[in-house]
């Protein structure tokens, strides 16, 4: 009980985010994609507003950086590379290509933790990021698989909107986000226009899921909707993985 009477509003939201990690993971085992992608949309909400709440309430212990790593790694880290792997490593598929989802799979996980554990360690003291934010990556690969994953699975195929199936792309995806969580690249942290831009793309990648509720009725109206959503969702975020670090370094120029 004095453990939980140290529990602050920021520490539940932290444990929401990897709560809902482990969640969709489980839905990924069971092949379950749009649910579980959902989901780690909804933990990146989460984790987007940890942070928040602790400015707002304070906190009452000095655990709150390595418990959002530990989150962080469940929702950010593995979930995602479980779900290049769930996607694209089946029996339908030839060896070449079940290795590679393999070796994406291993490289997200990998370079993840590795991202997490370096900001763990002070990068969290920096007034930016050194390498692409896990958060990030996992945006843009479950952003990627939407539009290019898998076309169907458990859930009825009426709710899927992939565009075309290719899976070479998803990985390749998968494998530059990698490089770039690992990388020295520096990113700026997310805050004023940029926090606007985050919340707008994650806004746009969930609405699909909301307005199928309601739209999934008119197939031709859902499937365009949703694919004009999440693309445009994806273009946001191509904006900060390419043009973050070119804001970055002008940014360093004007400081000196």
């Amino acid at each position: 009980m004095a453990t939980l009477s140290k529990v602050s509003p920021g520490d539940l939201f932290t444990l929401a985010n990897g709560v809902l990690g482990f969640i969709a993971i489980t839905y990924i085992l069971d092949q379950k994609f749009l649910a579980a992608t959902s989901l780690l949309f909804l933990s990146m909400m989460m984790d987007g507003l940890d942070g928040y709440m602790a400015r707002r309430f304070g906190s009452k212990h000095s655990m709150g950086q390595v418990l959002d790593s530990i989150s962080d790694a469940i929702s950010f880290a593995f979930a995602p590379a479980l779900l290049i792997y769930a996607e694209f490593h089946h029996g339908a598929a030839d060896w070449l290509q079940n290795y590679t989802a393999l070796a994406c799979a291993v490289a997200i996980l990998a370079t993840g933790l590795f991202r997490l554990a370096r900001f763990s360690a002070g990068g969290y003291e920096l007034k930016y990021f050194v390498g692409m934010p896990a958060p990030a990556s996992a945006l843009l690969i479950l952003l990627t698989c939407l539009l290019f994953g898998a076309s169907e699975g458990v859930e009825s195929d009426r709710y899927y909107f992939t565009i075309e199936s290719l899976p070479w792309l998803a990985m390749g995806v998968g494998f530059v986000a990698s490089f770039l969580m690992a990388s020295e690249i520096s990113y700026p942290k997310i805050h004023g226009r940029m926090m606007t831009a985050t919340v707008g793309a994650l806004f746009l990648a969930v609405l699909p899921f909301i307005a199928g509720l309601m739209l999934v009725g008119n197939q031709p109206l859902y499937t365009a909707f949703s694919r004009t959503a999440t693309s445009v969702a994806l273009a946001l975020t191509l904006v900060y993985v390419i043009g973050g670090p070119v804001y970055e370094r002008i940014e360093g120029v004007k400081s000196r």
